[in-house]
């Protein structure tokens, strides 16, 4: 399928304004685009001076001076990229040179002495010794002073300049002698070098024909660059091979350039122009769109279309056009450059005017062995097509706001290449059918490029069954012989000498997937499924699953796995799945049900209510938590819990708890989907405390020392002892005391009791019997038995003893005589006086059993 410009005219834009498109970027110095707006219409040395259309380079960067020093240095990436069909391997092989065939550099000139050229730059042209052209260029200047929105900016002066290289003296000016072999701007040298370089050239030994119809600053008018193009058709001599390179460009349709171009190629001179700079379609630009100019749009190193590179149908072909070094005439200051400021170098430029010339380059070298006719032109740009790479190049991807681009075409995905290895072609594409009772007629694109070798066949092809139909060219062919009510899967290959290519497949929309599952997880559904859609389609893009209600989805671009999230739990979906490819969603699958759960929510009003040694803990369950929540109360210090489950009751109790404690309580809610976030509060357990488990005396003169086991239930403890009689009391927090002013050898009992900082208060307390001054060691003896008397009580004194005894018992010695029958008797110990111990006595009541 021929595109855009070779296939339908141009129309006249009318007034347009001609830019100099160089398609380079220009950071250290660019010019601003300017232009007029009436075009020229008739031949340009018939009239006078008037405002016309101005012409502009199309360079949008120079980096500067390189350090490139041919032919040490590496070779520039753009010839190292076309000599294969992927990557770069540092390498530039090439078969052909162009010798023989002329290139003629419409821009700013070439500096011939540059080493690149090595004496192949021939006399070519230039405006300054054009009168008609000089005074159109000078009608353009002047008229800016007028009017800054039209003619041509005079260039800046740089006064680091020798004064014969200034603008000043050089734009303007005329000088018969010039014919083109100076470059005051350095933009048509590096054309000229990526064309013709010995080291940085695709041909190199093209010859070079410099044609100047730019400025210092690279602008240039209509009737400069019409006249120059006049001079290029008289210089050229039937058969002779040429190809002009324009790395120019007006602001919109020219149509005396267009016309001067068509003449050009009458005479089998090939023209190849840079698409432009704007990142917009380079239809209705000449010369980009002028019909049989070969259209160049930029690549990067790594086969990606700048955002800058014009594109579009009316763009023929892709070509190395970013940072691209070449050969470069001269440096701005002597900073740069050394004393000299006027320099042979090299530089690094961007833009579609770097593309230009390689595809130039490419030309020349078919031109090697073509012979001209009037179909050079077109056969040149087949010749192209055949050996460009298919597919190479990424498209740019515009950002959200950069709306430029939207709907236009995109430029043929065809990458410049020469004597690159052949390959298989790609796929052919937009695959269309149109179905028969028994039969299909199937449509497609061309294939963009051939890969190096020329298509001999394209084949349709049917299945299930295999039917097929081919033909050598064009893009439709029948397949008969199917099968009424069948449904098929198109698809078509190109084949060349290497062999069938890819298979491309005619657009229609995928199929059902298959086997849809749903499964519940936290407030969203994990969805599966089978890809049930037909491999022989287009390729799937995405597959995307729904839930209804609320039309909350997820979307893979491959797999067969994707999680919807943001559901509403414990609420029932329907989900299902569609597939996509470039025509459009299929149908979508069979629905199923799911009802996503969730983590529980988090209680609320949960109350720690105090306890002895403990808390009673309750809570109420977040809305819409369901019956299947788990949750655990934690009391802090000492990680003491308690568990429920919804399905009983939202309380428990916290046991084990230490009173007069305050506890942080917190609680969790615990279900298959996990835990929730924690709820607290604050609890106080506390109640009656509990007493001593033992205790014990120690008797003094006149005291008694009371100690007993400290008890762990309750915290800030006072322990209370008691006498009876007497009712003497010592309090403390520790584990003993000592009652002091009690009677020796009065028999007392001790109560020890508890109580807590918050007034808490043991019902009963621990007792415990001591007499000051004596201790008891036994009160009951055996019937008729003999038993000491310092066995059932002694003194801590060492005065004085006398024992005496009333009641059935008798004293004999030192012995209590027990009678045979069970009784009751006391006996009586008094001790006299001695050192601190006063005198004192003690009754005991013996027991005879």
């Amino acid at each position: 399928m021929p595109y855009g410009k070779h296939s339908e005219c141009s129309c006249d834009a009318g007034r347009s304004r001609l830019m100099r498109r160089l398609v380079a970027v220009f950071a250290l110095a660019s010019s601003s685009l300017v232009a007029l707006s009436m075009p020229v219409s008739v031949k340009a040395s018939d009239i006078a001076p008037q405002p016309e259309m101005i012409a502009r380079k199309i360079t949008t960067q120079i980096t500067g001076p390189s350090g490139f020093s041919a032919p040490n240095d590496v070779i520039p990436w753009g010839l190292d990229r076309i000599d294969s069909r992927t990557g770069r391997d540092n390498s530039f092989t090439y078969t052909t040179d162009g010798t023989g065939v002329k290139a003629y550099v419409v821009d700013s000139g070439v500096n011939a002495t540059h080493p690149e050229f090595s004496s192949r730059v021939l006399p070519g042209w230039s405006y300054r010794a054009d009168a008609t052209a000089l005074a159109s260029y000078n009608y353009s200047r002047d008229l800016y002073y007028t009017d800054p929105t039209k003619g041509i900016t005079p260039c800046v002066e740089n006064p680091e300049l020798p004064l014969r290289y200034r603008p000043a003296s050089i734009d303007g000016v005329r000088s018969d002698s010039d014919v083109g072999t100076f470059d005051n701007d350095g933009h048509g040298t590096h054309v000229a070098g990526s064309i013709g370089g010995t080291y940085t050239g695709v041909a190199k030994a093209v010859t070079i024909v410099p044609v100047r119809v730019l400025d210092s600053c690279g602008a240039g008018t209509e009737t400069m660059v019409l006249n120059g193009l006049e001079w290029i058709r008289l210089n050229h001599q039937p058969g002779e091979k040429a190809v002009v390179n324009m790395s120019i460009g007006f602001e919109s349709t020219a149509t005396s350039i267009d016309t001067a171009i068509r003449n050009l190629l009458l005479e089998g001179v090939v023209v190849v122009a840079a698409s432009g700079n704007d990142g917009g379609s380079a239809c209705g630009i000449t010369p980009a769109d002028t019909p049989g100019a070969i259209s160049v749009g930029a690549s990067n190193s790594t086969d990606g279309e700048p955002f800058f590179s014009n594109f579009g149908e009316c763009v023929d072909i892709f070509a190395p056009g970013q940072s691209i070094i070449s050969s470069w005439p001269w440096c701005d200051s002597v900073r740069l450059c050394g004393r000299s400021a006027i320099v042979d170098t090299y530089a690094g430029e961007t833009g579609t005017s770097m593309a230009s010339p390689h595809v130039a380059g490419a030309v020349a070298r078919f031109l090697q062995s073509a012979t001209v006719t009037a179909a050079t032109p077109t056969g040149a740009l087949n010749w192209l097509k055949i050996n460009a790479t298919c597919n190479a190049i990424t498209y740019y991807s515009p950002t959200v706001n950069q709306t430029s681009r939207v709907g236009l075409t995109k430029t043929p995905n065809r990458l410049l290449a020469v004597d690159a290895p052949a390959t298989v072609p790609c796929a052919p594409g937009n695959i269309t059918t149109t179905a028969g009772s028994t039969s299909s007629v199937v449509t497609w694109e061309e294939v963009p490029a051939g890969n190096g070798s020329a298509i001999t066949a394209y084949t349709a092809t049917a299945n299930p069954g295999g039917r097929f139909c081919t033909i050598p060219s064009g893009t439709t062919c029948t397949i008969t012989g199917l099968t009424a009510g069948t449904k098929y899967a198109i698809s078509v290959t190109a084949t060349n000498s290497t062999g069938v290519g890819t298979q491309g497949f005619a657009d229609y929309l995928p199929g059902t997937p298959q086997n849809v599952k749903a499964t519940a997880a936290d407030k969203s559904a994990v969805v599966s499924w089978d890809d049930g859609t037909s491999s022989d389609g287009p390729p799937i893009t995405a597959y995307t699953a729904t839930a209804t209600p609320g039309g909350k989805s997820c979307t893979v671009p491959s797999g067969t796995t994707c999680t919807i999230t943001e559901l509403v739990k414990n609420t029932k979906y329907s989900i299902s799945v569609t597939a996509k490819n470039r025509v459009g969603f299929g149908p979508a699958s069979t629905a199923v049900s799911v009802t996503p759960g969730g983590l529980p929510g988090a209680v609320t009003s949960l109350v720690a209510a105090t306890q002895k040694n403990a808390l009673d803990v309750s809570w109420v369950q977040a809305a819409g938590d369901g019956e299947e929540v788990t949750y655990t109360a934690t009391a802090t210090p000492g990680d003491f819990t308690c568990t429920s489950i919804a399905t009983v009751n939202t309380k428990c109790s916290i046991t084990g708890l230490i009173n007069g404690t305050e506890y942080t309580v917190s609680v969790v809610g615990k279900n298959t989907y996990g835990s929730s976030t924690a709820t607290t509060a604050t609890g106080l357990a506390d109640g009656v405390p509990d007493v001593p488990a033992t205790s014990m005396s120690t008797v003094g003169s006149k005291s008694v020392t009371v100690t007993w086991s400290a008890i762990t239930s309750s915290i800030n403890v006072t322990y209370v002892v008691t006498s009876t009689p007497g009712n003497f009391t010592c309090s403390t927090t520790e584990t003993s005391c000592v009652i002091t002013g009690l009677t020796n050898g009065v028999n007392y009992t001790f109560t020890i009791t508890t109580k807590t900082a918050t007034g808490q208060v043991a019902a009963a307390g621990i007792q415990l019997a001591a007499r000051p001054g004596f201790t008891v060691k036994m009160s009951t003896v055996k019937k008729n038995s003999n038993t000491s008397l310092v066995w059932l009580v002694s003194s801590l004194s060492t005065g004085k003893k006398t024992w005496s005894e009333s009641g059935p018992c008798s004293i004999i010695g030192t012995k209590l005589k027990a009678p045979k029958a069970s009784a009751s008797c006391v006996v009586t110990l008094k001790v006299a006086k001695k050192g601190k111990f006063p005198a004192m006595s003690t009754k005991l009541r013996v027991s005879v059993e």
